[in-house]
């Protein structure tokens, strides 16, 4: 049991760490021309075509009642939070969009205490509200003051923490018979298709994908676009989507929720070395 706690709480240790590198790729590839949405819509679209032979695997085991669990995962923790958590880096610097975002464990221990009675160790609430000091103070104390930061800036980044929430929370409720990979599968098919509906192939600017993009930091170092592209996909999504459920299944959402605060760490800390 306590092999498997650690096995899982690694797992989730690991999807953060894809998840904060992949905002910063993200973040070189709005700089570089494409829309916030249009690059959500890769990365969903992307994993949706490398995850599809496993779904092709479990096919025989879907069932009716796991259609709502699927869709609700896909709109709200896929396609809505994407779609936010993109908006915000193209207003906000990383670490305060990572931070923000990461206010979640808050709600998510607040809905396992009143819902489910579970109870966190006291210093699980301290380290809550260490992050949501860490929020005050990258606000007030960024460059320029309060008066520097986006104000919509602030206000995706608190509705992608919403999503972020939930999509723990539905995360629990994804059928396990499927497994990590065929339910990760499934969840992005449903987005992908959401996905084409806002950004319709024939829209997609192709002619951008050619062009060189600046990785400007402290490396200066020049790749095409359509290469943050193929990182956003394999490494930013179908990895990382596919490690956080099997960890979350192992570890609850209480643990996994506090696990997810790595995400802000290394991903502030790589902005910094990367980026400058």
């Amino acid at each position: 049991m306590l092999g498997a706690y650690r096995t899982g709480a690694l797992l989730v240790i690991i999807a953060c760490t894809f998840f904060a590198l992949n905002g910063i790729v993200a973040r070189i590839a709005i700089d570089g021309g494409l829309s916030p949405i249009s690059v959500a819509a890769v990365r969903t679209v992307g994993g949706a075509l490398c995850l599809l032979p496993f779904v092709a695997l479990v096919w025989k085991r879907f069932t009716r009642a796991m259609l709502l669990p699927i869709i609700a995962y896909a709109a709200i923790g896929i396609f809505a939070s994407q779609s936010l958590y993109f908006q915000t880096l193209s207003y906000l610097d990383i670490a305060l969009a990572l931070v923000l975002s990461y206010i979640a464990p808050l709600p998510i221990a607040i809905y396992q205490h009143v819902r489910c009675g579970e109870r966190l160790p006291h210093y699980a609430y301290g380290v809550m509200l260490v992050a949501i000091g860490g929020v005050t103070l990258s606000v007030l104390g960024g460059g320029g003051g309060v008066g520097a930061v986006s104000v919509i800036g602030v206000c995706f980044g608190l509705a992608t923490m919403i999503t972020f929430a939930a999509m723990v929370i539905l995360s629990a409720r994804q059928p396990a018979q499927l497994g990590p990979m065929g339910r990760a599968g499934a969840q992005m098919i449903v987005a992908a298709v959401l996905y084409l509906i806002v950004v319709p192939p024939w829209a997609f600017p192709y002619g951008k994908l050619d062009d060189v993009v600046m990785l400007a930091g402290r490396f200066q170092l020049e790749v095409p676009l359509w290469t943050t592209l193929v990182w956003i996909v394999v490494l930013g999504s179908v990895v990382p989507f596919s490690l956080v459920l099997a960890g979350n299944a192992c570890v609850g959402l209480g643990a996994a929720s506090i696990l997810g605060m790595t995400e802000p760490v290394v991903g502030s800390i790589a902005a910094w070395v990367i980026l400058g």
